[in-house]
């Protein structure tokens, strides 16, 4: 099925603080919109699921059909992609692949890249759409390629969900000079050696969240020039580590945020790396990370000898802050859980480590290192005057307090290696210790939105509330506590003349057990579902209850009772405006983060 029965819109939990991004994120039409202009199925351009036929042609027939507008299927099925697929200058468009790609061929380059779009979403339906790159098959025998499985470039107003890629035989997803995107819901599997990047970021304005990484380099990197870009909810899991990098002459990096990065097994928890170069960043925030088992923690190095000195007296970094870092490091003597060197000729300022409680995992000490490094937390030197300093090691041999993590279930137990084909995961549903993700699965969305259907009798039966405000704190009591909030409007309706559409706000309260976890707000914008004549109440408490139970908590400013404190300012949280279209498959595709 490549179109809906019915639409079916997802509650949508936003932070109440989202600094990084400037406005709006995501598709500007739905999917349902564009495959009601034109769909164009692969298999009618010469497509065979076979495992044999190549993809590569008919896939770009299939775009060339679209490009003014319309849905490009992929059907579920093997197929082989032998020519690489060039998408260029598409508008309005979306790629949907429910299928399996694998590589055929030995060209270097992108298997699929899409440049010069606009409105654009990637997605699979049942979340099981993947690209598989047999990566292996190079790099077994030590074949150098350049092979790269996903390209976005110069790509705005877009969304990639729900895809697995994997065994790419070099980079895996890179997002190119981007705007106002959103990445979310994906895995990445990869071999275990350096130059197999995770997802490498350059643009403006993009929320990447919710995915898994596995290699041994880059799992989700920003690279320069970037602005307001917000990366949460990060699963590196055998990986090389989020970073910052390589930086060179010129960097242009500023506004950006990690938050609930989960890192095992990797090379760093974080890692900014340069040698040499100018330019700036600043109005960096690296929070709530949590390690185990990884080489490096906060990894600062500014003469990184992995690239070639850049011209310049170094890359000026200020205005950087690491916050609530938690957890274990491997050997905390040889590498110490905080190395930050700054460059003699620029050094750093306004530099802040704080909540930072890590200890090391083999041995009774470890060593915090800063040189050239000037602000407020363990190494950092105080004072205005900002002259350069040798690096003199600080080592300690008692475990700081609050220092123990959680660790999560589907840590690896080895890497996958370089020898050997990499299996396809699944899309996991947890990325952070306690954090649900902020979209469910497209498939678990296909699957209420099936059930839904099956109950409804009339077209005429339709339900609609607009600007519903919900605000749990943790879990709720019972499912009557929705029942008594929604039972006012949730009568049956005949007919779409009868629809209601209540512009008040309706606010759940949480059980008082549960009033000191931390809130999200959530916002449904226009829903509709059809109904069953006469039971319109009990299948729209429904409804609610299982939405209100797939959001998660998100950091926000909180008051007493543990309810953020809100203004309503035309319908949104104070300060925060909320587009919401539904998906065909469930899934918000605009999110606006923008002030008033």
């Amino acid at each position: 099925m490549y179109w809906p029965l019915l639409t079916l819109p997802l509650l949508a939990a936003i932070p109440i603080s989202n600094a990084q991004l400037t406005g709006s994120v995501g598709p500007l039409t739905t999917v349902a919109e564009k495959a009601a202009t034109k769909t164009c199925n692969v298999l009618d351009y010469g497509a065979v699921a076979d495992l044999s036929t190549d993809l590569g042609a008919p896939l770009v027939s299939a775009f060339n059909d679209c490009i003014d507008g319309g849905l490009v299927y992929i059907p579920e099925g093997s197929y082989a992609m032998s020519t690489w697929a060039t998408l260029d200058k598409g508008t309005g468009w979306a790629l949907q692949l429910d299928g399996i790609i694998y590589r055929n061929g030995t060209d270097g380059g992108n298997m699929i890249i899409i440049e010069h779009a606009s409105d654009f979403e990637m997605f699979s339906s049942n979340s099981a759409g993947a690209m598989q790159g047999l990566g292996y098959q190079f790099h077994a025998d030590g074949t150098s390629t350049t092979t790269r499985l996903l390209r976005l470039q110069k790509v705005t107003s877009f969304s990639v969900h729900d895809i697995i890629l994997v065994d790419a035989p070099a980079f895996h997803l890179v997002l190119d000079t981007v705007e106002d995107g959103e990445v979310y819901n994906v895995a990445i599997r990869g071999g275990n050696e350096g130059g197999l990047d995770g997802i490498d970021i350059t643009g403006s304005n993009v929320w990447v969240h919710d995915v898994e990484v596995t290699n041994k380099d880059e799992c989700v990197t920003v690279k320069s020039p970037s602005s307001n870009i917000l990366v949460e909810s990060v699963y590196c899991n055998w990986s090389g580590g989020c970073a910052m990098g390589s930086l060179g002459a010129d960097t242009n990096i500023s506004d950006i945020t990690y938050r609930n990065i989960y890192t095992w097994s990797s090379n760093q928890m974080y890692m900014i790396k340069s040698n040499g170069g100018s330019g700036t960043v600043q109005n960096v925030l690296l929070e709530n990370f949590i390690g185990h088992g990884n080489a490096y923690s906060l990894d600062i190095d500014t003469s990184w000898a992995e690239m070639s000195t850049a011209s310049g007296d170094g890359v000026g970094y200020s205005n950087i802050t690491i916050s609530n870092w938690k957890g274990t490091e491997s050997n905390g003597l040889q590498r110490g859980p905080i190395k930050v060197l700054c460059p003699a000729g620029n050094p750093c300022y306004d530099l802040t480590i704080e909540d930072f409680a890590m200890w090391t995992e083999s041995g009774d000490s470890q060593t915090y290192t800063c040189s050239n490094a000037y602000g407020e937390g363990f190494c950092l030197a105080g004072g205005d005057d900002h002259v350069a300093y040798t690096a003199t090691p600080t080592t300690v041999t008692v475990a700081p307090s609050g220092y123990s993590a959680a660790t999560m279930a589907a840590d690896l137990t080895a890497a996958f290696g370089t020898a050997s084909s990499i299996p396809i995961p699944t899309i996991p549903t947890t990325f952070f210790p306690g954090v649900t993700p902020y979209s469910a699965l497209a498939s678990a969305s296909a699957a209420a939105t099936a059930s839904f259907a099956s109950s409804a009798t009339s077209a005429g039966d339709v339900l609609a509330v607009s600007s519903l405000i919900v605000i749990p704190t943790g879990t709720f009591s019972a499912t009557s506590t929705a029942t008594t909030a929604v039972s006012p409007v949730a009568a049956s309706v005949a007919s779409a003349s009868s629809v209601v559409s209540s512009t008040s706000t309706s606010i759940f309260s949480p059980s008082p057990e549960t009033s000191s976890a931390s809130a999200t707000v959530g916002v449904i914008s226009s829903i509709s579902m059809p109904l069953a004549s006469g039971s319109a109440a009990v299948s729209y408490t429904s409804f609610l209850t299982s939405v209100v139970s797939s959001t998660q908590s998100a950091p926000s400013e909180t008051s007493s009772t543990g309810v953020p404190e809100l203004e309503e300012t035309e319908g949104c949280p104070s300060g925060f405006e909320h587009e919401s279209h539904a998906h065909d498959h469930g899934h918000l595709h605009r999110r606006r983060f923008g002030r008033h």
